[in-house]
This record gives structure tokens, sequence and C-alpha cells, in this order.
């Protein structure tokens, strides 16, 4: 193994959650320094076989069993699935503990966090889990401070993500910490990701929380419709003629399910989608408010700062991808530590 090189070990149990386990563990494949792998992955299994089951009837051969394990951790990865809600052994609650001071992140992923709990070493923490099962944690462990919302947290060495896609991004995040961000951006382009998301955005989007609100009722349509309509006029009067209402029974359907004013809810939309050509084009941020249905740049910049506490310019440098970066064939080019 590379003098530096840093190991993300994997402590999966049965049947374990493959998808969560491949993405990650892809993440971490690609950085190289100096033509050497900058991780070194290790899948930990939680019984004594080293054969691990998955879903589907996909088993991963020479898994080491955790307890046979004796070398360096950088980053533990404690994956989840349905063994997450059995109970957890003794010996393995100890053997984590005895590991965590000497390991520089400790990571759920997605019920993840159900295994790691009973340690202890979550408590206190802010985490999150898949938003189905956040109140089930938060119940069990009411020491943990469960935000059932975001895709990802960090709490100083403690880190915590929904899953599945939610999971890529929190690598993305971690590999950032170490190598920067420009070279997170290649892995990203490289594994054809639309966005990288930052970690206080929602584990589902605006709309799609929306369209599932209002499936039963006549405004079903209505987040869909907006959307491919930007930069149309998006008054009460334009969307309740849409959804076939008249204006005041529109104005009182819509703060019934939206909760929200019909302006300020266009308005949160636009951002949106303005956050999108932010983080994955070079357009100017005045041809990208003409885009999204701003009047002007400056009513793009108000909207930033009410939706987000931030301008479209530190957005798009604190959460934009590399346009242009080189690559040989379907690998990365090596990448200097920063």
């Amino acid at each position: 193994m590379p003098t530096g090189t840093k190991v993300v070990a994997f402590l999966v149990g049965s049947p374990a959650d493959l998808i969560n386990l491949v993405s990650i563990s892809t993440v971490f494949s690609y950085p190289r320094v100096d033509g050497k792998s900058v991780y070194a992955t290790k899948i930990l299994w939680t019984q004594p076989t080293k054969v691990v089951q998955g879903s589907g009837g996909i088993t991963l051969a020479d898994c080491i069993p955790y307890s046979d394990y004796t070398g360096p951790i950088d980053t533990l990865v404690v994956v989840g699935g349905l063994s997450a809600f059995a109970e957890v052994s003794p010996d393995l609650i100890q053997w984590m503990r005895r590991r965590a001071p000497q390991t520089r992140r400790l990571v759920s992923v997605c019920t993840g966090a159900f295994v790691l709990a009973p340690t202890g070493l979550l408590d206190g923490k802010r985490v999150t889990t898949h938003w189905h099962h956040a109140a089930k944690l938060a119940q069990l462990f009411p020491k943990l401070k469960v935000d059932k919302d975001k895709i990802f947290h960090k709490d100083g060495k403690v880190y915590s993500t929904a899953g599945v896609t939610a999971g890529i991004d929190l690598a993305l995040s971690i590999v950032e910490e170490d190598l920067g961000r420009q070279q997170v951006a290649a892995i990203a382009h490289t594994m054809v990701l639309y966005v990288r998301r930052r970690s206080h955005e929602s584990q589902y989007s605006t709309l799609l929380a929306q369209q599932a609100d209002v499936s039963g009722t006549r405004l079903r349509d209505l987040p869909a419709w907006a959307q491919s309509r930007l930069t149309q006029k998006l008054d009460v009067n334009t969307m309740a003629k849409a959804v076939a209402m008249t204006p005041r029974t529109f104005a009182r359907q819509f703060a019934l399910h939206f909760k929200t004013t019909p302006a300020r809810w266009v308005q949160k939309i636009r951002v949106e989608a303005a956050c999108v050509y932010l983080t994955t084009d070079d357009l100017p941020v005045k041809a990208i408010a003409r885009l999204t249905g701003f009047r002007d740049e400056l009513s793009l910049r108000r909207a930033f700062s009410q939706q987000l506490t931030t301008t479209p310019k530190d957005y798009r440098r604190r959460f934009g991808m590399a346009r242009h970066i080189g690559f040989q064939s379907a690998e990365l080019e090596d990448v200097a530590v920063s």
C-alpha cells in the first residue's frame, strides 16, 4: 500500500445494501497521486464468513470479518440495509468504540445510523438518515439530533447521509476535504453526475414533494406546468386559468396545499432552476436570470438573498463544477493533494 494511502473501511451486514456500498466506494476509487491510489477500500463483514450476501442473490467474496481486521482505518463507513434494524451485537459495539478514537471520520450511510447509534458515538450529534426511517431513529435514540430532510450532515468527525444517490454526494464532499474542489468536479464529471448537491439540500426536490402532496387535487399538474414555463408570466390569474379555477378559489386552494403564497412559490422554483444552471453551466448570471424568468440580474440576486442567503456568484464559486477538465479515456488524470 503506497505511503499516505487512506483506508476507507466499509462495515456491512447481511443482507448488504450493495447500491450504497458500490456507489460510494466508486467515488473513492478515482483519485490518484503519482500514479497511486489516494484511497484503499476494505469491506468488513459483520459475520465470521468472508462472503457478503447482498440483495437479489448477489454476493461479494473475499470480504474481511470485522474482528479479523487489524489494519489502519482513516474513514469508517457503516453501510445501512435491512440488517441495520437487527440488534447490534455487544462485540460489534465494543469494536466500533475501540476503533473510533483512531479513526478520522465516522460515516453512517442511510440506515447505518441504526448500527452506529448504540455505541453512543452519535450522541449529541446532528445526523440524518433516509427520511422514511428518521422518526424511528429519533424515537429509539433520543440523544441524537435527527434531521429527516437534509441529504447529508457533518458534525465534527461524524458524517451521515440519506443513502443511495445522497451517499455519492457525501463521498464527493469527503474527497473535496482531502483533495480540493477541482478534483471532485473531475470525479463528478467522470461519473456523469448531472449536478453535485450541497449538504443542506433536501432529500427530495421541491417539485417532487409538491407533486406528491397535491396528487389527488386539481393542482396536481401545476408544479410541472410552472417549471416548463418559467420565462412566462406566472401570476395568480395565469395559474388559476391553467388549473381551471377562479382566481379566488385558486388562491384559497394554493394556500391550503402549498403553505405559501403563489409569488413566493414561483420565486422558489425559479431559484432552484437557476441553481442548476450555476452549477452545471458557464452562462453569465445575466443570461441565467433571463432563462429562469427573472426580470434582470438584480432580481435574481435579490431572490437568492431571500431564499438562500447568498449570491449567485458565491453559489457558483462554492458549488460549481469545473467545465474544462482533461481526461484520458475514462480515467482521471493524477491529482495533486492540496
